[in-house]
């Protein structure tokens, strides 16, 4: 027996080679359940289906114009509902777009650098106290580093002890209950060992240290820009792995032109923190975030940007208004908010504005309306955990027959035969 089709839909696409080739998928907003899967991602393909279902009434969307173009075609009379979380996906890379233009303003400077405690007070009294961004995960790095020694040095002097005493190293391994290899390799050793470190390989971000050292007391403290240079050069690593081998050099003073080769004694902090450059990114997150979710050190940087970045206040502002009105659910607070940005002559918001009044009534439908397409997230989920089952060999008849509902499958194979 075949399902009612669904009045309240939600289509969103899906990935058969990331950033490549996509399907489309169609959910129930009402039952939350796949409705069906389509092949690819064309406006041809989904009007067409739209036209053999015109009991569907609504259609939820993100701002893919693809989709739009659709649903005005194979179903003309339903209503279109912009998603929420893309309005506001979209308006933070708007405003991440006009940061990066301010960049040289993203320049933080903490009050102060307080030191890791290394052990002095309890776990209660560290765990309140603040530790700055500037060097927060190299000090966290560190004490780990620092607390793993220590474990390996108390481990050590056991083994020796057992061993005075007389104890085989078999004893041994049993009592502690680790590998007898490891107390093979130091139970005939008067210290502990250092740890051996690797050797720089071409590729490494190791490799480019000399060369990394010249850009940077040349000035070139922009990460992307040397990552393009020593990527010329065959480093074949992440970004994140350059940015983590830069961290420690931009704690140095603005003053200092070389950088040394040896790392800081570990607990030495500098007494002048240095200034921080903060991603237009990074700005773009905090700038889209109430105070109330923001931390005391994340708070900090926001009030300093707010002060020294022009338009920041402001943007914010707007930004956190849009967030509200689209849970107020009213028109008139959603026209004023558009004609407010218009006026502050902000390019990256006034642009956002007439994108908005480009697809105004589906825009409208996503404050009044109360669909979304958060439902579909989990289908794509669980669609991407069956096409690696499948090892992305499945083809779209069989991931369709494994994703939908065994009632609705009943129903197409009824209806087409």
């Amino acid at each position: 027996m075949a399902t009612r089709d669904p009045s309240r839909g939600c289509v969103d696409d899906w990935a058969w080679r990331k950033g490549q080739s996509f399907g489309t998928i169609l959910v129930d907003l009402e039952r939350n359940e796949v409705v069906d899967l389509l092949p690819t991602r064309s406006a041809k393909v989904l009007g067409e289906w739209l036209a053999q279902h015109p009991e569907v009434k609504v259609v939820s969307r993100d701002r893919q114009g693809v989709y739009a173009e659709g649903v005005r075609a194979g179903a003309p009379r339903a209503r279109q509902v912009a998603d929420r979380f893309h309005l506001t996906l979209n308006l933070r890379q708007a405003v991440e777009r006009e940061l990066a233009a301010r960049r040289s303003f993203l320049r933080f400077t903490p009050e102060s650098t307080p030191a890791v405690p290394t052990g002095g007070g309890t776990e209660t009294e560290n765990k309140g106290r603040p530790i700055s961004i500037q060097s927060s995960v190299q000090q966290q790095h560190a004490e780990v580093a620092r607390l793993r020694r220590q474990q390996k040095l108390e481990l050590f002097q056991a083994i020796q002890r057992m061993k005075s005493a007389g104890m085989k190293v078999s004893q041994i391994a049993r009592h502690l209950g680790i590998n007898r290899r490891r107390i093979d390799r130091w139970v005939g050793l008067d210290t502990l060992p250092e740890r051996n470190r690797m050797e720089p390989r071409p590729g490494m971000v190791e490799w480019f240290r000399d060369y990394l050292q010249q850009r940077w007391a040349a000035g070139c403290r922009h990460g992307r820009t040397l990552l393009a240079e020593i990527r010329e050069r065959g480093y074949v690593g992440a970004f994140s792995t350059l940015a983590e081998f830069l961290s420690p050099w931009r704690q140095l003073p603005a003053k200092t032109t070389t950088v040394s080769t040896e790392a800081a004694p570990l607990g030495e902090t500098p007494t002048a923190p240095a200034p921080r450059q903060v991603s237009p990114q990074v700005s773009a997150a905090l700038l889209s975030k109430f105070r109330t979710e923001l931390t005391p050190a994340q708070a900090e940087i926001v009030d300093a940007f707010k002060q020294q970045c022009p338009g920041f206040a402001v943007m914010r502002k707007l930004v956190l208004n849009f967030r509200s009105l689209l849970c107020v659910g009213k028109l008139a607070a959603l026209r004023r908010w558009m004609k407010r940005a218009q006026k502050t002559g902000i390019h990256a918001l006034t642009r956002f504005v007439r994108t908005l009044q480009q697809d105004l009534r589906a825009v409208e439908a996503a404050v009044t309306e109360p669909w979304s397409n958060g439902p579909v997230e989990g289908h794509i989920n669980r669609l991407k955990t069956l096409k690696r089952q499948m090892y992305g060999r499945a083809g779209v008849k069989l991931l369709r027959a494994r994703l939908l509902p065994e009632s609705r499958i009943t129903g197409q194979c009824v209806h087409q035969s």
